[in-house]
């Protein structure tokens, strides 16, 4: 391909619409709750339907774009997510918008495994663990933009213009995906159910894949649990307005912005050394939280440990995924789609864990980061040494 970089700008611009539809719009859950006359658990639902909605989507997405390639499913896809997304902004009952935002989610699972399969098409090796931190960023940079933005649009329009925009920029990157973007896949399969689920089967019996996947689900828990407690916690309880909680998003979105960058310094640093290095300092900065929370400290001394955990996160997240997939080359639209869908569902159980615990303290918030990060930690210690590639203790074998 003459420009296998301008093809993997087009591809890498999707991912951050994935985090979009969740943090744009989460400024104005209590501003929902009211326009619908809702309690707070109902529309914290329209995060955990659309979370299911996404990782559900991402198990048949990656056979149908090993079958039938990257750029066809999604089109398809995303004309869906745009009609989704502007019906949305006519729906009279909460029930509607829970069943839409599921529909938002399956859309945009089938869109985005075809554009991130598309960067292992087109990259391998070193340049493809870059592409893996670039896409990281990309990624962060929808929980960095939209929640200020949320912010802004919540107070001057309101929530619905939250999903004008979502409506916008599928637009505006779909476009240039339609003219400009070839088709990459180089291995096609049939599809077959058949076919698929033992490909599935070869992935979840993985013991490195699945290490991987999981310690990212319970990374990726913490920030599901923040968006799902935050905006009742910091806005109804404590009486800040939806711009300061977007400002605050804002700090801890930087933050894992960061985390990701600083991955690029330190790319070639033993996998196996980092990745137990980064979880001991998460717990740490999680068991701060508690005993914040215990002590009744303001809450914006959690923001430094919060700050700090994200950032760390920013760092282990890339590392786990271009090692889990890079594992099954010659399906790695497969590879990808069951990692998104294991993360989104991990996410999406632990935004319904959070649903159902009161938002009038920070402890429940403290709690659930300390037991997620707790059990990632442990799952490193039993599995990562244990691990066939223990070679790596002598070499980094990320391809």
């Amino acid at each position: 391909m003459n420009n296998k970089h301008f093809l993997a700008i087009l591809a890498i611009l999707c991912i951050p619409l994935s985090g979009f539809c969740i943090d744009i719009y989460v400024p104005s859950l209590p501003a929902i709750a009211i326009y619908f006359h809702a309690d707070h658990a109902h529309v914290q639902l329209t995060i955990t339907s659309y979370l299911i909605g996404l990782g559900l989507s991402q198990l048949i997405a990656g056979g149908i774009s090993d079958s039938y390639g990257r750029k066809t499913p999604f089109m398809i896809a995303m004309l869906a997510f745009m009609i989704a997304t502007l019906t949305i902004t006519q729906v009279t009952t909460i029930m509607n918008l829970i069943f839409l935002r599921f529909v938002q989610g399956v859309a945009l699972g089938i869109s985005v495994v075809p554009m991130r399969s598309v960067l292992f098409d087109l990259f391998e090796g070193p340049d493809l663990r870059k592409m893996a931190g670039y896409m990281t960023m990309a990624w962060s940079l929808g929980p960095i933009i939209a929640p200020v933005l949320g912010g802004y649009l919540q107070v001057y329009l309101g929530w619905k213009f939250s999903f004008y925009f979502l409506g916008i920029y599928s637009i505006a990157i779909t476009l240039p995906i339609a003219y400009f973007l070839p088709e990459t896949i180089q291995y096609r399969s049939s599809f077959h159910i058949k076919t698929i689920i033992s490909r599935y089967l070869q992935m979840l019996t993985n013991r490195d894949y699945m290490t991987g996947l999981t310690i990212n689900g319970l990374i990726y828990s913490c920030i599901i649990v923040f968006s799902t407690v935050g905006p009742f916690l910091i806005q109804t309880t404590l009486k800040y307005s939806p711009i300061q909680f977007g400002h605050m998003v804002l700090l801890l979105s930087l933050a894992w912005f960061l985390g990701t960058l600083t991955n690029r310094f330190i790319i070639d640093v033993n996998y196996f050394s980092k990745i137990l290095t980064c979880l001991m300092v998460m717990l740490m900065m999680s068991l701060i939280l508690l005993i914040n929370a215990l002590w009744h400290l303001p809450l914006y001394l959690s923001f430094i440990p919060l700050a700090i955990l994200f950032w760390v996160g920013g760092i282990i997240f890339p590392n786990n995924f271009a090692r889990s997939i890079s594992l099954f080359p010659y399906a790695t639209a497969s590879g990808n789609a069951l990692f998104g869908s294991l993360i989104f569902s991990i996410g999406g159980l632990a935004s319904v864990l959070a649903s159902q615990m009161k938002a009038t303290s920070n402890l429940s918030l403290a709690l659930l980061c300390v037991s997620l990060i707790s059990l990632a930690f442990v799952i490193a210690l039993l599995n990562l040494r244990k691990s066939d590639v223990a070679k790596d203790l002598q070499h980094d074998t990320i391809h």
